[in-house]
């Protein structure tokens, strides 16, 4: 039986937490950097808030979305997804003056079509997967992990062409991730990682730019002033904030040292400015949206409902890793955002969107006893 207007709390704390703490560190962040360039230093901080409200309208539509609907807009959107990733590579946007096959110009705002891909991934995967549940003997077969790539695998391609090497590789991880934690054969499943590594690794290695970032991730004192720079400052941020941070706002990284520190390094001036502490505690709160994710998602009586949520725990939490990987120089520098802290329009929407299912799911119907008892 649905909840009327319940959701789990400790979730909604969680994600409300994460948001109120982006707003502090975005203005940290851009403040003083605002004021040496002769701009108004409350500039990003009002934009993050006017994008901060439309995720939380965005949140709270995607809790009062009918899990049946969900289901109805599920192949819609995968085909919509596809049509966008194509206009970004006829019609990308200009940024300062530069053709970026990344972005659709909106006019009032721009969009970036490979987030709205990373949603409409889990949900293809999860309405694929729940209308054969009936069917083991086609789930465990070759036909159904082909025909369940068929739409990743587009996707992947698209955004490769862009190129947004970084977006492709967390899709790609997601997509396996969701597939493993299914009913598909897993050893058929165990196929794509083999078969897509090859892939990376050949385009990566006749991609001059991808391969300096990963020397510079592999040796960021070497080259610190080159390739190296924003991986070493960004090592460096941590090594200055110590165990208790230099305060917040008394961080010096974002002086012009550290660039993109806002968006794509913000996990490394909470390092600086909150320490080691302030770190492990937006560690935990991710730690904590996974258990719950998982667990509201494994009590869940309908498939699509239980994959669903696995992927959209998957995503924020799979995301806030990869960032904080790349901060912390365990991964090749690439344009990861830190789910709901990092500024940025695109991130946050579909973040707020998919917080809002997982709220949406935590009220549907659980199973019952004696189901726990036959799956266990």
């Amino acid at each position: 039986m649905i909840r009327n207007f319940y959701f789990d709390r400790v979730l909604f704390i969680a994600f409300f937490v994460l948001m109120i703490l982006g707003l502090v560190f975005v203005y940290s962040a851009t403040s003083i950097p605002s004021l040496i360039n002769h701009k108004d230093p409350f500039l990003y901080l009002k934009r993050e808030i006017v994008w901060l409200l439309i995720g939380f309208i965005a949140m709270i539509g995607a809790y009062l979305t009918p899990i049946e609907t969900l289901k109805k807009i599920a192949y819609p959107l995968a085909l919509l997804t596809i049509v966008l990733l194509v206009i970004v590579l006829i019609m990308p946007a200009s940024i300062s003056g530069l053709s970026v096959k990344r972005w659709i110009d909106l006019g009032f705002a721009r969009f970036q079509p490979s987030e709205l891909a990373k949603l409409s991934v889990i949900l293809f995967l999860a309405y694929f997967i729940s209308r054969k549940e009936n069917d083991e003997k086609f789930l465990r077969s070759w036909t159904a992990i082909f025909v369940a790539l068929s739409f990743p695998v587009v996707v992947i391609a698209l955004v490769l062409i862009e190129p947004h090497k970084g977006a492709a590789i967390f899709i790609a991880l997601l997509t396996f991730l969701i597939m493993f934690s299914s009913r598909l054969s897993t050893l058929k499943v165990m196929v794509f990682p083999i078969l897509a590594t090859p892939v990376f690794i050949y385009v990566i290695m006749f991609s001059h730019y991808a391969h300096k970032r990963i020397e510079a991730m592999l040796d960021p004192i070497a080259n610190r002033s080159g390739v190296s720079y924003q991986v070493f400052q960004a090592i460096l941020a941590f090594v200055k904030g110590g165990l208790t941070g230099e305060g917040i706002g008394g961080g010096t990284q974002k002086l012009k040292y550290l660039p993109e520190i806002h968006t794509d390094y913000i996990f490394a001036l909470i390092g600086e400015e909150a320490g080691f502490i302030g770190a492990v505690l937006i560690i935990g709160i991710f730690l904590v949206i996974l258990y719950r994710g998982i667990k509201i998602s494994l009590d869940l009586d309908d498939t699509f409902s239980q994959i669903l949520g696995i992927g959209v725990t998957y995503l924020i939490v799979l995301q806030a890793l990869m960032h904080m990987a790349v901060n912390s120089s365990i991964f090749p520098p690439t344009g990861f955002t830190l789910p709901f802290i990092s500024y940025g329009g695109s991130s946050l929407l579909i973040m707020a969107i998919s917080a809002g299912i997982l709220l949406r799911l935590s009220k549907e119907p659980k199973k019952s006893i004696y189901k726990r008892s036959v799956i266990s």
